[in-house]
């Protein structure tokens, strides 16, 4: 059971990201019960539940990587939401290694999931960029910018683009994307992947569960014991700040 405790650690940590570590634990966690299947003698049963009770848990990770099939009735599989698949893949110390390692289907099969997750990033990469705009040359001399006693000598030059499209800085962060901790590497290289930083930053903040909500409430409930009841919300508002984002 260690790999479940494990999974249970990484997902409700309080001052790390966690989401993104949904989906590598939960397939990690099925491919590790499929290798116990022809190990176990006395506790198949229990490993084929297990196994059952994740995918039915976490069903929409599998429908979505393709290991199991859309249900009939209609509803939404939970965990069926992209964001687990965006987290996963932007957290260099994931990246897209838990397809290869963990996706138990065809080799064809895995390359349409890498395509999926990576259609889906460049979708809202591109959804959260901000044109900027550009003023052509005529513009620029109606603003007066081109004016001077020997302007017209000067060779016109277009504005360059120095930026890079989504799927460029896609591609050069898979490339580059190997197991760094994920605040110290998107902190470093927010400029040279802006894009993919916007969308990072949206997706990586989700907690994977509510236990560090849990636990805020948990110390207000300390702090704010009977011999305290004259304390005022502004106090402890300011102590359970102060307790939860300690050093």
């Amino acid at each position: 059971m260690n790999p479940f405790v494990e999974a249970t650690d990484l997902t409700q940590g309080e001052k790390i990201v966690t989401i993104s570590s949904v989906v590598p634990s939960v397939l990690s966690l099925n491919h590790h019960l499929e290798k116990l299947k022809p190990q176990v003698r006395f506790l198949s049963s229990l490993v084929r539940s297990l196994q059952v009770s994740l995918k039915k848990r976490f069903g929409g990770i599998f429908i979505n990587v393709k290991m199991a099939t859309l249900t009939q009735d209609g509803t939404t599989a939970p965990f069926s939401d992209p964001v687990y698949l965006k987290a996963a893949a932007l957290d260099p110390a994931f990246s897209l290694m838990w397809i290869d390692h963990h996706v138990l289907v065809s080799l064809e099969v895995k390359a349409e999931v890498r395509q999926h997750v990576k259609e889906v990033i460049l979708r809202e990469a591109v959804e959260t960029e901000q044109p900027t705009p550009c003023v052509d040359e005529e513009e620029q001399e109606i603003l007066g910018q081109g004016e001077g006693l020997f302007a017209a000598y000067h060779k016109k030059k277009k504005k360059k683009d120095v930026g890079t499209t989504p799927a460029l800085q896609l591609s050069h962060y898979l490339h580059i994307a190997d197991g760094q901790n994920v605040l110290l590497f998107w902190a470093m290289n927010m400029k040279v992947l802006p894009s993919l930083f916007k969308v990072a930053i949206r997706v990586l903040d989700v907690p994977a569960s509510r236990a560090p909500v849990e636990r805020v409430f948990s110390h207000g409930g300390i702090i704010l014991r009977p011999h305290r009841a004259q304390m005022s919300d502004r106090l402890l508002t300011n102590l359970v700040f102060c307790k939860c984002n300690a050093l």
